[in-house]
């Protein structure tokens, strides 16, 4: 039993390294050279759904591989957000804006209109005015296009000035990779002035209440496998959420939600976004590899 349990460690391990390979031949991972190549993303702003989809390039260059899908707030009145093909210019780690609030990430795209994070009331991360934050996935803004914390720095930190943007209307289909839920701040939250997904400031209290994704069939990599002609239930079996304290939920008591472009079906390794939701809508994201392997 020993030796068939290393021989199949072996294999596992043998199929890591051909997709890793694999992974590499995608360009996944390596710098993508600008000047050649241009823009890695390219970003489409359905207005009418108040969903964001980015997109990477196919094998010929056009952008038609969707990877990341974001809830958004677009024009409180459907034309304050114009419709139209721009391009990312100007980048602000804040954004004083026209209502006298913040915005953090703030990545301009046409004229006044930006990506940018929900409303804050000032420079600092723990003056959120969650009110705004709850609007996500509804029209609420003046113009620009608001996102989660995360999504904007997303868009901030990976898309570089140059970017494609574009603004469609699509009320019956808002992307290929649907429409992610936007988690709820209760109005007497104590954490209510900081934005949830924030995580990258040590000091935001949601660090230590938000649940953790962790992987059922851990192999110490940090790789989601499953077996070549899995099944969605088999991937979502594959991850499993925590909360906070560390104690694993159960079934029934959280939602797996995984974004990216991959086939269950095809040999490979996968770049996915894996969103868990507990049961009062506390949720968490992560960007981890997926690989499909013959087990």
């Amino acid at each position: 039993m020993r030796k068939i349990m290393k021989l199949a460690k072996k294999v596992v391990l043998c199929g890591l390294a051909l997709v890793m390979s694999v992974l590499l031949s995608f360009g996944v991972g390596m710098t993508v050279n600008a000047e050649e190549e241009g823009p890695r993303y390219e970003i489409r702003v359905n207005r009418a759904a108040n969903c964001v989809t980015v997109y990477e390039k196919d094998e010929t260059g056009a952008y038609t591989v969707p990877v990341k899908a974001m809830p958004c707030s677009c024009g409180i009145e459907l034309d304050y957000t114009p419709l139209g093909t721009f391009s990312t210019s100007d980048y602000y780690e804040w954004r004083l804006m026209v209502d006298n609030t913040y915005g953090q990430y703030a990545v301009r795209f046409v004229n006044r209109i930006l990506f940018h994070s929900v409303p804050y009331v000032s420079d600092a991360p723990d003056t959120l005015v969650a009110e705004e934050y709850n609007k996500l996935g509804e029209p609420a803004s003046h113009g620009c296009v608001r996102l989660t914390a995360n999504d904007s720095k997303w868009i901030y930190e990976n898309c570089e000035k140059g970017t494609t943007v574009i603004v469609y209307d699509d009320v019956e289909n808002p992307g290929p990779l649907g429409k992610p839920s936007a988690m709820k701040i209760q109005p007497d939250h104590p954490y209510k002035n900081w934005d949830p997904t924030d995580v990258t400031k040590e000091e935001n209290p949601w660090n230590d209440d938000l649940p953790r994704l962790y992987l059922t069939r851990d192999m110490g990599d940090g790789v989601i496998y499953v077996p070549v002609g899995a099944t969605q239930e088999d991937l979502k079996a594959a991850i499993g959420l925590r909360n906070a304290q560390g104690l694993p939920y159960g079934g029934v008591d959280y939602q797996i939600y995984v974004n990216g472009t991959y086939d269950l079906n095809t040999f490979g390794a996968y770049r996915v976004w894996v969103t868990g939701i507990d049961a009062i809508g506390r949720m968490t994201e992560q960007e981890m590899i997926l690989a499909v392997v013959y087990m």
